[in-house]
This record gives C-alpha cells, structure tokens and sequence, in this order.
C-alpha cells in the first residue's frame, strides 16, 4: 500500500500566512538595509495585508493626537505618494511587475520603522508641544527620519536601479512633498 499524501494542515490561510511571516524578516532586513523589494514575493494579498498593518499601527501611534479620518488620509497620501513616484519609474524603466514588491517594501519599512520609533517616543516629551523642548527628543526624531528616508532610498535605488545619490535625492524630495501635502490638507 503506497503511502498518502498528508493532507494540508493549514490550507491557503496558512499558507498566506508563513508568507506573510517571511514578509517581516525581510521588511526588518530591508530597515537594516541588508535586502531587496525582490526578495518579497509578488502578492498583492499580502500587499493588502501589510498596509492594513500599517493602517493599524498608525492609529495606534497617531489615535491620541488626530481623528482615524485624519489618520487614513495621512496615510493615504503616503501611500499614494509612494505608489505614484514607484509606477512612474517603473513604468518609465519597462519595469512594471515590480511595482507590488516595491509598494509592499516601502509600506513594510514604513510599518517597522513606526513600530520601533513608537515606543521611543512614548517615553520622550513632545517636541512639538513643549514649550521647551527636550533635545533628546529632537535629536531622536530627526535620526529616525534619518534611517527611514535611507531606507526607502536603498529601496529607491534597488527596485529602480539607479544610483545613491539620485535615490537619496527622490527619498528626500519624496519627504517634502509629503510633507507640503500634509501642510496644505490639514491646514
């Protein structure tokens, strides 16, 4: 009698799942700049997956200080920001099934970035609403946007193949449109 296959324990779910899993080895692998957006896997279920993360988390760093409405358009407009400058270039290079991978590691350094900067920050006075403020806040806020912007310009020059210092240009320019957006919505 031959053997029988065993059955899967886990089904598609689970499956998902361990990708997932696999997803956050590399989204940290990313943060410490030792990966590549190639090395995620191409799903958009999993996309959808880390962004509801991120969703998650930034309702959780952002909840005390603006509505979930403010906080969904916060994000929406990083996302989209990101989506726009990855497809364009992309696009621009013939490159366009990487756009799922690149979306998904600048979302996933976004998200660990956030979860490591939260509880930094927890224990630091704000900056901005102190009437002194504290320089070890400062200086502990401008380092972590530091590292995320050089994250996302390895992840720039990677999934775009192009050199440092564009990608760190894009990185940057990527920050303060951003940052004008934000200024211009919540004004």
């Amino acid at each position: 009698m031959s053997p029988q296959p065993e059955p899967q324990r886990h089904g598609r779910a689970g499956h998902l799942l361990r990708l997932w899993l696999y997803c956050w080895l590399q989204f940290v692998r990313l943060s410490l700049f030792l990966s590549s957006p190639a090395r995620l896997p191409w799903n958009p279920a999993l996309l959808v997956m880390t962004l509801a993360s991120y969703l998650l988390v930034g309702r959780l760093i952002l909840g005390g200080l603006r509505p979930f409405g403010d906080i969904l358009i916060q994000i929406g407009i990083e996302v989209g920001l990101l989506a726009l400058i990855s497809l364009v270039l992309l696009w621009i290079q013939g490159h366009r099934e990487r756009f799922i991978q690149t979306l998904h590691a600048l979302i996933g350094v976004n998200l660990v970035i956030s979860l490591v900067s939260y509880p930094l920050m927890e224990l630091l006075p704000d900056p901005m609403h102190d009437e002194q403020p504290d320089m070890l806040a400062l200086q502990l806020s401008l380092l972590l946007l530091v590292w995320n912007l050089a994250a996302i310009s390895l992840i720039f020059r990677r999934a775009f193949g192009i050199g440092t210092l564009l990608a760190g240009f894009l990185a940057f320019s990527y920050f303060l449109v951003f940052e004008w957006l934000l200024m211009k919505v919540f004004a």
